[in-house]
This record gives structure tokens, C-alpha cells and sequence, in this order.
């Protein structure tokens, strides 16, 4: 029998459609991030200056609050146990701080690691990304242990998140006992409602945020240039620690007590990481510009005028960075201070958001709620369940250890581990994605060294607190791991029972006219154009509708009850089916395999493919043998520009012939469009490509809804039959796992599936 020709193909506007033929009309010029480059956080004084000068601006009070505040505290931690340091002990340590910043901040972060951004993106999943992506050649087995890594990695980072707020803050109001001891109980309320202030701003964005705080921060950094200046005038000697040797015959002279010390040395790095993982807040030049201008030069003065005063007087070991400053300042720098710290946290807070996102980008987190704070720059973002539950975290720890000197045991487990991690990741970057000499690998791993000797010095601290830090980042590293894990054994299930059918097979499955080989090969060149047009991003959540590695089968085995018919029956149903009288009586395919009626309305099943059916689509075909009279599968993009143009919105293919079409339909949203209403999706392509949608609402929207059941028994795979428990619980809390889309109740069906892992 002679079938009639099938089209299949991009469906333009109506304009270009004439004599029922599908016209294609001329390509739009690519929006890309090149042409729009406000939008790229790749930003440098040659490109862009005034948004240059912005970010840069913006991270002094974003960024560097964390290490510019660190003065307040350091000094008096590494001689807690010495009351009276002596003139060469003063030297060391302040050596010690010093090439502590110079060697990790300058060199190490400043220099190397913030050249490894993933699409603009640092932190610990951005080294992920780039080690498990295309361009690596790790194998499938070191791919995995890397994500494992990463999410411990990050699950420290957001430890050492809940402990920075705590620890700033309290440093800066314990100011108040030095000036009178009546108000020591006043420290801890205000204390709290300080943090409470700073997790609730952050719905204004980091990037407003930033510029707020900046000239408060600006202000802090000259404050502190200023004090250590002029105490250096009375001590030149203090000189001295610029000179490595100081810090070496210090640590030789101290013995083990120089190497304890260690750990309160390390505290001048308080929020190193954040700094790599805000990259996509900022960028790498507004961020190393800052560090190099204003921060590193204002630091290191402060630390050696705090020593140059301990040389003159021991005594103001006490408090040495107030009792640095002038009599008549003391008020003034306190409440300076306080509001520094209060900035300071914010380097951390932004830090975290950043993981988040990239987390849920990768798989390695449920889709939380993401809100874009910047239409310039799309790293600028807010997680509003990960705010609220650090800042409780927070708080807790606060009346936990109640001061600052408490919380100081508690702080530089996690962080020694993250910047090991980091570390060891960008050596595999290295050798594995740049593909350099080994020997580059082997020169930047001399870091190791110095992690190594931080990480040991702080490990004595464990029972004193630091427990605490390690405790919360379990935590979250449990759940991002359960996550994961449950995600992939759930990729493996679906691959390997679950059965699609490719798009342009569908027509022929279900008993309508087949598709010629050269339509199929037009199509697939004209979606390979057209997908040129916007800078897409990946998916926000992994997909268990991936096309990569799936497992395609034309046709469901599917045994509905007209199986059993003869042939001659079959033949009398098939004929029936296509009577155009009898449009709601049962279909039988072509191959007789499946039975399906098609009823009146539209129906949108929600797919992340753009080549095949979705699942959900596959089990209502199998249990309900019903089709709508015009199916949809809508798939959902997100570009990395703030908004995308209304004439860019839609991308629709048509498969099938004049007796039965299907759509796929593929919609693209900016990063900063947080509301995504399927039903004007609809209308868009009703106006603009002249599909069926019917006037009385008649739709109805199918959304996947897989139930975990733990199949697993026996004490043996108790770990994993956990693990699952857990994932079970996050996928019924996030069942079908895409962002920002708002379903009219009165139109979704949940299409449930229950997977035994």
C-alpha cells in the first residue's frame, strides 16, 4: 500500500505558511552572550570598564568583608596562651600572617584557581564541571569519585557557612565589653538580631548588596591602613616580617607550640574559598583587583601595626586591634566594626547560594528554588530554603559556643579541607582538561604542603569544637550524596526497563503514515540550526529523560484486551478506527501491539527530550490506552541571558501527516524569568504557529510522578538501603523536578510510576 509522504519539520509563523506547505523563513541573527557581553561575568577593564569598576567595587563589600575583618581576632587567638609575647615572637607570627596571605591569596587563589571557572562559575563544582565534562579525559569510574569529592567539598563550604556569620559578628560586638562590663550581657541578644538583619537582605541580591556595603567597607579598609600605619611609625622593627626567614625561625624556635599556633594563623584566611566560589558573582579581574588595590595592602598593615604595638606593650594582647587604635576611637571603630563583620558574612552567604545553584545544575542537589537578583550578571543569585536554614544553623551555634574565642576552636577543620580538595581538583584540571605536562600538576600540588601543615594544625581542634563544623557538613553531604546516588541507580532503571519511542517513529507505532528517511534528515538539519540561536545552559535538574545513552524501542509490548481478536476482527477494528464518524472508539496500531482511543482536548506531556517520548507520555499510552486528539510534548530551556525575546520564544517541530500530527515544542526562558506559566506557552503557539488549542480550556497537563520503593534487605546493604530511604524521601518531595513552573491545578494529572531500587 502506497503511504502518503509524511512532513515533519520546524512549523514557522503563520505569515510563512502558504498553500498548506511549510515555508522557512530566514534565520535570526544568534543571540549569544559575545553580542550581549553585559550579561558575561568574564569581565575586564579592556571590555567593559564601567561594569568593571562596578563589580569591583561591589566586591569589596560582597567578597572581602571575611579576610578585611579577620584583624579583629587573630592576633589575640595565636597568643591565647601567651600573655606577654616577647619582641622576636611578635615578628614570627606577623611574619606568619603575612606570607600566609602573600602564598594562599595572592598566589594560589588570586593567581591560579580563579582561572578555572566553569562557564563563568568557581567553587568546587565548577572544578567538577570541568572535570566531567566533555572535554576530560578522566574514565566514566574517576568521573563518579570526583563527584563524590565535589559534594564533600562543598558540603564543607557550607559548614564553614553557618560558623563565618557567628564568629564576625561576635568578634566585632564583644567590642562593647572592652568599654564598659555592664554591657557584656547585651553582646549575645544583639549578636542574634544582627544575624537575623543579615539573612533577611539577602532577597535584594548580592550585586545591590555589595554596592551598599562597599563604602562602608571602602571606609573599614582605610581604617585599617590608617591604625597600622601610624603604629608602625612608632616600631619600624616590625618591618622585619616581611622577611620569610622570620617565619621559618619562628616555627623552628616555637617548636610544637609554633606549630599550634598554626591554627590561629590560619584564621587570617577566613574566607578564602568564598572568594573562589563568588566568582560568578564578580568575576576574576573586579576580583583580584580588589585584593591586590585595597584589601591585601590594608590587611597587612593593620597585622603589623597590631605587632609593632605588642613589641611596645604586651599587655594589649588583651584586644590588640582596639587597643590599637586612639583613646577617642573607640566607639566609632566599634560600631565600624560591627557593621563590618555584618559584610563580612556576606562573603560566605553568596559563596553558598553560588554551590547551591551549581548543584542542582549538576545533579548533585534537589531542585531548589533559584532566584536570579541581576538581569547583568547571572551569577548574582538567591536560594531562599538554603538561607533560612544556614541562618537557623547560625544561630544555633551562636548560643552554642556563645564567644567568639569558643567559636575560634570551632573554626578551620572544614575549610584545611576544602582547600585541600580544591587543591587536588585543580591538579587534575591541570593534567586531565588542559591537558599540561604533568610536571605543571606536580609544581601547583607544592600547595599540598601547605594545606597539609594548616589542615594538622587545626585537626588538634577537633574536640574543642570543631566537630561541630564537620557535623553540618555531613549533613548536607549525606543529602547531596543520597541525591545523587538515588538519581543515578534511577537513570540505570529507566534505561534499562522503562522502553521510548523516538519522534519521528511515532506516527508509524500508532497506526498513522510512516516517515520518509530525506523528511527525517531535514528535520534534523533544521533543528541543528536553529538550535544555534540562543546560548542555552544545561537542564537545572538531572533528567531521567536524558538522550545521551538511552535506550530506544519503537513499540511497547503492550497486550490490551483486543490481543486476543483474529485477524479478521483485527482488520474490521483498524478500519473502524479510522472511520472519521468514529473518532472515539478503540485504535489499533499497524502492528497490532497497541490499542488506544483518542479522546476530545489537547494534552502537554512535559518531556526534558527533544528526540523522544517522554516516560510519562509512554504510561499513560500503556494503563489509560487514551490519546488526546492533540498532543504536545513541551520541553523547557533556559538561556544564559537575563530574558529571552518573545520572538524567540518557541521552538516547534510537527511530526506526522494531515490525518494526525504531534508537536514537540521546546520553550526557552531566561535566567531572570522566575515564572514560568505553561498555559501562555499555549497561547504563544496557538497565535504564532497555528496549533489546535481548543477555546474551552479543555487541556490537561501530564507530569511525571515516580515513587521510590526500597526493595533492598539484609544487614549488608543496610548503608545503601539508608541512603535510599532518604532519596526516596527527596524525590517525593521534588517528584518531577523542574523550576519555576506554576501548573493550574485544574489542568495537571500526576502520571505515577513506582521505581524498586
Amino acid at each position: 500500500m502506497v503511504q502518503s509522504p509524511v512532513r515533519i519539520g520546524i512549523v514557522e509563523r503563520k505569515e510563512n505558511q502558504t498553500n498548506g506547505s511549510i515555508a522557512h523563513k530566514e534565520s535570526k541573527p544568534s543571540l549569544s552572550i559575545s553580542e550581549n557581553h553585559e550579561h558575561n561575568v568574564k569581565v575586564s577593564p579592556r571590555e567593559n570598564f564601567c561594569l568593571y569598576l562596578s563589580l569591583t567595587i561591589g566586591s569589596l563589600g560582597a567578597i572581602f568583608g571575611d579576610i578585611g575583618t579577620s584583624p579583629l581576632y587573630v592576633m589575640h587567638t595565636i597568643f591565647a596562651e601567651n600573655p606577654s609575647p616577647k619582641r622576636e615572637q611578635c615578628i614570627g607570627a606577623v611574619s606568619l600572617i603575612l606570607w600566609n596571605l602573600i602564598i594562599v591569596v595572592t598566589i594560589k587563589y588570586s593567581g591560579f584557581i580563579l582561572m578555572a571557572d566553569n562557564r563563568g562559575e568557581g567553587g568546587a563544582f565548577a572544578l567538577c564541571g570541568l572535570l566531567t565534562g566533555e572535554n576530560s579525559r578522566l574514565r566514566a569510574r574517576a568521573k563518579h569519585i570526583i563527584s563524590i569529592i565535589s559534594i564533600f567539598a562543598a558540603s564543607l563550604l557550607i559548614g564553614d557557612g553557618a560558623l563565618t556569620p557567628a564568629i564576625s559578628v561576635l568578634s566585632a560586638v564583644e567590642g562593647l565589653a572592652t568599654t564598659s562590663v555592664e554591657l557584656q550581657k547585651w553582646v549575645l541578644p544583639i549578636t542574634i538580631l544582627i544575624i537575623i538583619g543579615l539573612f533577611v537582605v539577602q532577597i535584594f541580591g548580592s550585586g545591590k548588596i555589595g554596592l551598599i556595603f562597599a563604602p562602608v567597607m571602602f571606609a573599614w579598609f582605610v581604617v585599617l591602613c590608617s591604625i597600622g600605619i601610624w603604629r608602625i611609625t612608632f616600631e619600624p622593627a616590625i618591618l622585619r616580617a616581611f622577611n620569610p626567614w622570620e617565619a621559618v625561625s619562628y616555627l623552628i624556635r616555637e617548636k610544637r607550640k609554633g606549630f599550634l599556633q598554626l591554627g590561629g594563623v590560619f584564621l587570617s584566611l577566613t574566607g578564602v574559598e568564598a572568594l573562589y566560589a563568588d566568582l560568578g558573582h564578580f568575576g576574576r579581574w573586579p576580583i583580584r583587583t580588589s585584593w591586590l588595590c585595597v584589601v591585601l595592602p590594608s590587611v597587612m598593615s593593620n597585622y603589623l601595626g597590631q605587632g609593632a604595638l605588642l613589641m611596645q606593650h604586651p599587655e594589649a594582647i588583651s584586644n590588640p586591634f582596639y587597643n590599637a587604635a586612639p583613646n577617642w576611637a573607640r566607639w566609632p571603630l566599634i560600631i565600624l566594626a560591627t557593621i563590618a563583620t555584618v559584610i563580612a558574612s556576606q562573603a560566605i552567604i553568596t559563596g553558598v547560594f553560588s554551590l547551591l545553584s551549581q548543584a542542582t545544575a549538576l545533579g548533585f542537589s534537589p531542585p531548589l528554588r533559584v532566584i536570579h537578583t541581576s538581569r547583568k550578571v547571572i551569577g548574582q543569585i538567591y536560594v531562599p530554603a538554603i538561607n533560612w536554614m544556614i541562618m537557623l544553623i547560625t544561630i544555633s551555634i551562636t548560643l552554642y559556643f556563645r564567644t567568639s574565642e569558643h567559636l575560634a576552636h570551632a573554626y578551620g577543620v572544614t575549610v584545611c579541607s576544602d582547600m585541600l580538595i580544591t587543591t587536588i581538583l585543580y591538579m587534575c584540571v591541570i593534567r586531565y582538561v588542559w591537558k599540561r605536562h604533568w610536571i605543571c600538576s606536580a609544581f601547583f600540588g607544592l600547595f599540598l604542603f601547605v594545606d597539609g601543615f594548616f589542615l594538622s594544625a587545626n585537626a588538634v581542634k577537633f574536640f574543642e569544637g570543631g566537630w561541630v563544623a564537620l557535623v553540618i557538613a555531613i549533613f548536607f553531604f549525606i543529602i547531596g550524596f543520597s541525591w545523587y546516588y538515588g538519581q543515578t541507580l534511577l537513570r540505570q532503571y529507566l534505561h534499562s526497563y522503562a522502553q521510548t519511542t523516538a519522534l519521528f517513529q511515532l506516527p508509524t507505532r500508532l497506526g498513522f503514515p510512516n516517515v520518509t528517511s530525506a523528511a527525517i534528515v531535514e528535520a534534523k538539519n533544521e533543528e541543528l540550526e536553529r538550535s544555534k540561536s540562543l546560548p542555552l545552559e544545561r537542564q537545572s535538574t538531572v533528567t531521567t529523560d536524558a538522550d545521551n545513552g538511552r535506550r530506544t524501542i519503537p513499540i511497547i509490548n503492550i497486550l490490551p484486551p483486543s490481543a486476543t481478536l483474529t485477524n479478521d476482527e483485527r482488520n474490521e477494528s483498524r478500519s473502524s478506527s479510522t472511520s472519521p464518524t468514529q473518532e472515539n472508539l478503540f485504535r489499533t496500531s499497524l502492528t497490532g501491539h497497541v490499542t488506544f482511543t483518542v479522546t476530545p482536548g489537547l494534552g502537554i506531556f512535559l518531556t526534558t527530550s527533544s528526540r523522544h517520548t517522554p516516560h510519562v507520555f509512554e504510561r499513560v499510552l500503556a494503563r489509560v490506552h487514551a490519546l488526546p486528539e492533540v498532543s504536545i510534548f513541551l520541553k523547557l530551556e533556559y538561556a544564559r541571558i537575563p530574558v529571552v525575546d518573545i520572538s524567540q520564544r518557541l521552538k516547534v517541530q510537527k511530526y506526522g501527516s494531515d490525518q494526525r500530527y504531534f508537536y514537540h515544542i521546546t520553550a526557552r526562558y531566561g535566567y531572570s524569568e522566575h515564572k514560568v506559566h505553561l498555559l501562555d506557552i499555549l497561547e504563544l503557539s496557538a497565535k504564532e504557529y497555528s496549533i489546535p488549542v481548543p477555546e474551552s480550556r479543555n487541556i490537561t497537563f501530564f507530569i511525571p510522578a515516580i515513587s521510590i520503593r526500597v526493595v533492598r534487605k539484609g544487614w549488608r546493604v543496610l548503608p545503601s538501603k539508608l541512603i535510599l530511604c532518604i532519596y526516596s524521601f527527596l524525590k517525593n518531595s521534588f517528584p518531577f523536578g523542574q523550576r519555576n513552573i506554576h501548573l493550574s491545578p485544574d489542568h495537571t494529572v500526576s502520571v505515577g510510576m513506582v521505581v524498586p531500587l
